[in-house]
C-alpha cells in the first residue's frame, strides 16, 4: 500500500471530537469522542435521554453542537446544514415512523431520491427529453432496492396498512436509494418481534457487505448490538461510559447499572 492509500485507510468514515450540546441549562452532551472506521457497524447505546438523538442530530446537522467538531471522511461538518449533509452521502431512518399515509411503499421509497433529483422549470417544460432519462434510471435504482430488501409483495401496498416490520423495512429501503456512505438507524427493531428483528439484521449486514455502506446504529435490543456491531458506544446523561467490543463493552459495571438496570444476569 503505497502513502496515499494508507493515509486514506487512516481516515474515519465519522469522528466526533470532544462534542458538546446544551439546550438552556440542560447539558444534553458532552465531552463526547467517537470515530467510526470505513466499514462499520458501529453501536450507539443507553438509557432514554441518554443524548443518543442529540448525538445523531448533531452529526446530520439538526441541532449542531456548541463545542467540539464533527468529521465526514475528514471533513469538517460541524454546523453544516443537514441538507448539506446528505448531499455527501448520509442518510439516516428515525426513532419513530416518518413515513407518508396515503401513498404507497414504491412512492415512500422513491422519495428517498430527492437528494439526486435536479428539478428545474426547464426540465418539466420539456420532460420527454430532459426528464423522463433521469426519473427512469432513480426507478432502477428504487426496484433494485425494492428487491434487495424483498419488499416486492407490498410495494404498490398503502404504508397505512402494511406491518410496523415492513413499514421499518420501508425506511431502510428509502435510506439505501439515497445511496449513502454512511447511515444512521436510529431503533430500526423498535417494536419488531423476533423474526422481524433478525430479519432486519441481516439486511443491515447485507447492506454493509454489498453496498459498502457504513452504518451507526442506535438501539435497545443489546443481542442486536452484540451480535452484528463491530464496536459501540454506551452514554448517559449525556457522558461517555464506555466504548470498545460490545461484548466486552456490556460487561462494564457501570454499563450493567445505567443500561441494564444493574442486574447482570440481564448481559
Amino acid at each position: 500500500m503505497n502513502a496515499a492509500a494508507e493515509q486514506r485507510a487512516a481516515v474515519p468514515a465519522l469522528e466526533c471530537r470532544q462534542v458538546e450540546r446544551r439546550f438552556g441549562g440542560l447539558v444534553a452532551l458532552t465531552g463526547v469522542d467517537l470515530r467510526i472506521e470505513p466499514g462499520e457497524i458501529f453501536g450507539l447505546v443507553g438509557p432514554n435521554g441518554s443524548g443518543k438523538t442529540t448525538l445523531t442530530n448533531a452529526i446530520t446537522g439538526f441541532y449542531p453542537p456548541q463545542r467540539g467538531r464533527i468529521l465526514l471522511d475528514g471533513r469538517d461538518i460541524t454546523g453544516m446544514a443537514p441538507h448539506a449533509v446528505a448531499r455527501l452521502g448520509v442518510a439516516r431512518t428515525f426513532q419513530n415512523l416518518a413515513l407518508f399515509n396515503g401513498m404507497t411503499v414504491l412512492d415512500n421509497i422513491l422519495l428517498g431520491r430527492h437528494v439526486h433529483m435536479h428539478p428545474s422549470v426547464l426540465r418539466t417544460t420539456f420532460y420527454a427529453l430532459m426528464a423522463r432519462k433521469e426519473e427512469t434510471a432513480h426507478r432502477v435504482i428504487v426496484e433494485e432496492t425494492i428487491d434487495f430488501l424483498q419488499l416486492q409483495g407490498v410495494r404498490d401496498e398503502l404504508v397505512d396498512v402494511i406491518p410496523i416490520g415492513l413499514k421499518k423495512r420501508v425506511e431502510l429501503a428509502r435510506a439505501l436509494v439515497a445511496e449513502p456512505r454512511f447511515l444512521i438507524l436510529d431503533e430500526p427493531m423498535a417494536g419488531m418481534n423476533q423474526e422481524e428483528k433478525e430479519y432486519m439484521a441481516r439486511f443491515v449486514l447485507d447492506a454493509r457487505d454489498e453496498r459498502g455502506v457504513t452504518v451507526l446504529l442506535i438501539e435497545h435490543h443489546m443481542d442486536i448490538i452484540t451480535g452484528i456491531c463491530d464496536r459501540m458506544l454506551v452514554l448517559s446523561y449525556g457522558e461517555m461510559i464506555d466504548t470498545g467490543i460490545p461484548r466486552e463493552v456490556v460487561k462494564n459495571p457501570r454499563v450493567i447499572k445505567a443500561y441494564l438496570g444493574g442486574a447482570s444476569g440481564a448481559v
